[in-house]
């Protein structure tokens, strides 16, 4: 199962997404789902939900703000959104 973790900015997903790459993650930067976008298009972190403390603890010290993480639970026809932070 995995998570996303929406930011203020894709710049943001994309810096944070580097961050953890050099720490030897590797997560990816998506389209966020038009499920829970609330501004328009943007762009959001997708990981493993697992990895959800070492994702909030990385943006903490690189003061990224992250608003709001969903745990992504396939359905048949579409992705059902769980609020989880």
């Amino acid at each position: 199962m995995y998570a996303i973790a929406i930011l203020d900015s894709g710049n943001y997903a994309l810096r944070l997404c580097s961050i953890l790459e050099k720490k030897g993650y590797v997560f990816e930067v998506v389209p966020t789902p038009c499920q829970i976008a609330k501004g328009g298009c943007g762009y959001c972190l997708k990981f493993p939900l697992e990895y959800k403390d070492i994702v909030l603890q990385e943006a903490l010290l690189n003061k990224i703000v992250i608003r709001e993480i969903y745990r992504v639970e396939p359905q048949l026809m579409k992705n059902n959104y769980v609020k989880i932070y």
